[in-house]
């Protein structure tokens, strides 16, 4: 008779099931990377348009133009050269860098008409972005199946039901998404019964900011509900061996 912790049985060759179902899943999972990707620029470029508004908005000295000339005249004397490729003259390097210059003077006085006053806005949409990212990373992490987990449980369970604890964990998990999926149309819904919008906006309701919590949340209830029914049937797609980034 084998002991508790026999080891799992060497796993058949995995063969995809549903592979059009997968295929959707995987075209979604594209498109919030997509979606996650523009929202963090989106957030980058306005806190740092917002942070050299502040900075240059009444400041108007020409040993900035100065310092910020020298640097692009050092960036393009010590930027690497590819092979075949030959250094550009000093005449032509100075004038990159007054080219580049002129671009960035041309960016903050862009940034200075287009912020300048608005920090209070520029604060609220950050936050909603985000949270947008966050819940976004969310959902993306549980299709790529890069969750938090315990691994240290799965030790003690013996192997031949290992897949079904897992798969019990998963179901836990796809039910907690689902009691937040509730909870959070439930506060969507009183939130735009309220009409209350995000401060120093005149386009964005606090309720429109929240649409990402029910969708996350929805998401990761039909991915974890689908992991744990391919881990119960023993069909789910192995783990790819990941290093710690």
């Amino acid at each position: 008779m084998g002991g508790l912790n026999e080891p799992e049985p060497p796993a058949p060759a995995w063969t995809p099931t549903f592979p059009v179902i997968r295929r959707l899943d995987h075209l979604w999972y594209q498109g919030e990377r997509w979606l996650c990707g523009l929202v963090f620029l989106a957030m980058a470029l306005l806190v740092f348009g917002s942070v050299v508004s502040e900075a240059f908005g009444t400041r108007r000295e020409w040993s900035d133009v100065a310092i910020l000339f020298a640097l692009c005249v050092l960036g393009v004397r010590t930027r690497a050269v590819k092979d075949g490729e030959t250094r550009p003259p000093w005449l032509m390097s100075l004038v990159l860098a007054l080219a580049a210059t002129g671009v960035v003077i041309g960016g903050v006085f862009l940034a200075i008409e287009l912020l300048e006053g608005h920090s209070i806005m520029i604060q609220k949409l950050a936050l909603v972005m985000m949270i947008w990212v966050a819940l976004l990373g969310a959902s993306m992490a549980t299709y790529e199946r890069s969750h938090l987990s315990l691994e240290m449980g799965e030790k003690v369970w013996p192997g031949k039901v290992l897949h079904l604890v897992k798969a019990l964990g998963h179901g836990v998990a796809s039910a907690f998404c689902l009691a937040a999926l509730l909870l959070s149309i439930d506060l969507v819904a009183s939130q735009r019964h309220l009409g209350v919008g995000i401060e120093d906006t005149d386009w964005l309701k606090l309720w429109q900011a929240f649409l990402v919590v029910p969708y996350a949340f929805g998401a990761m209830a039909v991915r974890f509900l689908a992991q744990a029914a391919t881990l119960a049937t023993r069909t789910a797609e192995p783990v790819e061996e990941r290093l710690p980034t």
